[in-house]
């Protein structure tokens, strides 16, 4: 029983260590504080997008999903159902807008994120102030350094909360499906900020 009892402590310690090891190595994404890039794609109707049209006009709302990784994620639908209860808070606070970063790669992009998008839009028209931007073949998430390499991943789950001098105060790297930040956390923070 004692030698039992030792090997499940051992085992256990060594459980222990490993993920205390892969939390610390797991440094993913711009953290507060840093200066963001500029951002440029399309959105999913086709129009340019520019992150720095959005910033000088005040605080902007970044949200990284994970595009199509086999298939629709149920949780990113969950989280930008929310995003889109809230869209009169976010444009309450002084016209924040939210954008949500679709990645994956070139071919049928489009077609999946307008797939993605399609239940949503069916309950409620996508109010102005949420912008769904294309992430083509990973370039913004390879430029935010979320891409997630594994089988069947794509990108970090993530949130940030811009300044008008594109400085990050608020961010939230999720290292799994959930632990996303919900629009009432972003509202919470805005309201500090604002």
């Amino acid at each position: 029983m004692k030698k039992i009892t030792h090997i499940f402590i051992f085992l256990s310690a060594l459980l222990l260590l490993f993920s205390v090891a892969y939390t610390k190595d797991l440094k993913v994404g711009p953290e507060e504080g840093s200066k963001i890039g500029e951002i440029t794609g399309t959105t999913i109707y086709g129009a340019e997008f520019k992150l720095s049209k959005l910033v000088e006009k005040g605080s902007v709302v970044l949200i990284m999903l994970r595009g199509y990784p086999g298939s629709q994620c149920p949780i990113c639908s969950t989280q930008v159902a929310g995003y889109i209860a809230k869209a009169e808070a976010f444009e309450a606070q002084r016209n924040t807008p939210v954008v949500f970063i679709y990645p994956g790669k070139v071919k049928n992009l489009e077609k999946r994120a307008k797939e993605f998008t399609a239940p949503l839009e069916e309950k409620v028209d996508l109010p102005n102030n949420l912008i769904f931007v294309l992430d083509q073949d990973y370039k913004i998430t390879n430029q935010l350094k979320l891409r997630w390499n594994d089988p069947n991943e794509t990108a970090y789950p993530a949130a940030f909360v811009i300044d008008h001098d594109g400085y990050i105060q608020y961010a939230k790297v999720s290292d799994n499906h959930g632990d996303r930040a919900t629009a009432d956390e972003v509202l919470e923070f805005l309201d500090i900020i604002h």
